[in-house]
C-alpha cells in the first residue's frame, strides 16, 4: 500500500495494525479514494479516547461536536469492531455509539438524524481495541473493493482489491497477454484492464462518498479527476483472455466487460481448461480456481485433482509463462507440481489464501546428435 500511495505522489505514511497511516491534504484524499486499486477504505480520525465500558462510550462520544459532521435532513450508519476490551459485543458498540450521535444531535438541533444502513450519508466506523477507542470517518461511500461495474456476480467471486494486488504481485502492467482460466464473473480481467489503460479505481463508481461531507470541495474533486482521468489509455485488442466451464459465469463476465470500454480488448470462451487446444506461451496466467471451506472428503479429493490437473495443463501447454495462482491451502500448493518462487498471503473475506508465482520452464528444444 504505501508503495501505491508512492505512485500517486503521496509522501509519508506508516504501515500500522490494520493498514497505512498517513497525512493527506484533501486533494490526496480525493486522490486515494478515486484511484487507490488495493485500499479497502480510507478513513479520517475524528476522535481517540481510552474506553473501559459502554457507558464511557456514551459520555465521551456524546461530547464531540456531531452537528459539524452530519447536517440536518442528512443519514447516518455506524460500524463497529470490538476486541479484547471491556466492551465484548461489537453490535452492543455500535448501539451505544448512535444512541451518543442521535442524544447528541437531538439536544443541539431538536432533531433526530435517521439511521440508513444500505445507503447513508455520512458512515462513522468505531474501532476498540484493548479499551482505546478511535472514532473515524469513512472517506469512502462503504468499502472502496467496490469499483462500480459488477453488474453479474457468481458466488464467492474474488474482491476486485484482491485482484489488483494479484496483478502487482506478478508483475503484470498489460506487456503480454494475460490468461485466466477460471475467471468466474471476470473480476481478474477486469481489473487487469482497469491497470492497462490507467482507468481509476473508482471510475464506474456512481458516486464516491466524500461529496457528502462537510468539507467536500467540488473545485477540488474536479480538479483531482480531471488530472486521473486524462492518462486514460486505449487497450490494444487481444489482450485479455478468460475461460470457465461454468457457463453462468462466462456470460457474467460477457456483461460486466459489455459496462465498459474494455470489450473489443477481452475475449471470454466457455470450456474447460483441460480440454484447451495449443499453447498459452510466454504471457502471463493469473487466475483463482474453485476452493470451498470446511471441505468433506470428496469435496476435497476433487479439488486435489483438479489442481493436480491443472499444474499439468500449465506444464504442457504454458511454456515460459509467469504464472500467479491464489490457493487456499498448502496442500493445494503441491499438487501444482511447481515450487512457487514467491508467496504473498492475503486475507479473502475471513478466510486467509496465498497468491502463488510460478515461473513455467520453456520446452527444450530436441538435441541434434547427427554428426557434422
Amino acid at each position: 500500500m504505501l508503495h501505491e500511495l508512492r505512485e500517486m505522489g503521496i509522501e509519508g505514511g506508516e504501515p500500522g495494525y490494520l493498514g497505512v497511516t498517513a497525512s493527506l491534504t484533501q486533494e490526496e484524499a480525493y486522490r486515494v479514494v478515486y484511484g487507490s486499486r488495493l485500499a479497502s477504505r480510507l478513513l479520517r480520525t475524528l476522535a481517540t479516547f481510552s474506553c473501559y465500558d459502554d457507558n464511557e462510550l456514551y459520555d465521551k462520544a456524546s461530547r464531540f461536536n456531531w452537528k459539524a459532521l452530519i447536517r440536518p435532513g442528512q443519514t447516518f450508519k455506524i460500524n463497529a469492531t470490538v476486541s479484547d476490551s471491556g466492551i465484548t459485543h461489537s453490535q452492543y458498540a455500535m448501539l451505544r455509539l448512535k444512541d451518543a450521535v442521535v442524544d447528541s444531535l437531538r439536544d443541539e438541533s431538536g432533531t433526530r438524524p435517521d439511521v440508513d444502513r444500505d445507503n447513508p450519508d455520512i458512515r462513522i466506523d468505531l474501532f476498540l481495541r484493548q479499551d482505546q477507542a478511535t472514532l473515524s470517518l469513512y472517506y469512502s461511500d462503504g468499502v472502496l473493493h467496490r469499483r462500480g461495474y459488477r453488474k453479474q456476480a457468481v458466488e464467492a467471486p474474488i474482491k476486485e482489491n484482491l485482484a489488483a494486488a494479484m496483478l502487482r504481485f506478478a508483475g503484470w502492467k498489460g506487456q503480454k497477454p494475460l490468461h485466466d482460466f477460471f475467471c468466474g464473473s471476470g473480476t481478474i480481467l477486469l481489473e487487469a484492464a482497469m491497470l492497462a489503460s490507467n482507468t481509476p479505481a473508482g471510475f464506474f463508481r456512481e458516486r464516491q462518498g466524500f461529496e457528502n461531507l462537510p468539507d467536500f470541495s467540488q473545485e477540488a474533486w474536479d480538479k483531482v479527476k480531471t488530472e486521473m482521468d486524462s492518462k486514460i489509455v486505449p487497450l490494444p485488442s487481444d489482450l485479455l483472455f478468460g475461460y470457465d466451464i461454468d457457463s453462468k459465469s462466462v456470460n457474467a463476465a460477457r456483461i460486466n466487460f459489455q459496462g465498459t470500454p474494455f470489450a473489443a480488448s477481452a475475449r471470454i470462451t466457455q470450456g474447460d481448461f483441460a480440454k484447451l487446444e495449443g499453447e498459452f506461451a510466454d504471457g502471463f496466467v493469473i487466475t483463482n480456481p474453485p476452493y470451498g471451506v470446511r471441505l468433506g472428503d470428496s469435496e476435497s479429493e476433487a479439488l486435489r485433482k483438479l489442481y493436480e490437473s491443472f499444474g499439468r495443463f500449465l506444464k504442457t501447454h504454458c511454456p515460459g509463462a509467469k504464472v500467479c495462482v491464489l490457493i487456499p491451502e498448502e496442500r493445494f500448493e503441491r499438487e501444482i507440481w511447481f515450487k512457487p518462487e514467491k508467496r504473498l498471503f492475503l486475507d479473502n473475506g475471513a478466510l486467509e489464501v496465498c497468491a502463488c508465482l510460478y515461473k513455467i520452464l520453456e520446452k527444450r528444444a530436441p538435441r541434434d546428435d547427427r554428426a557434422s
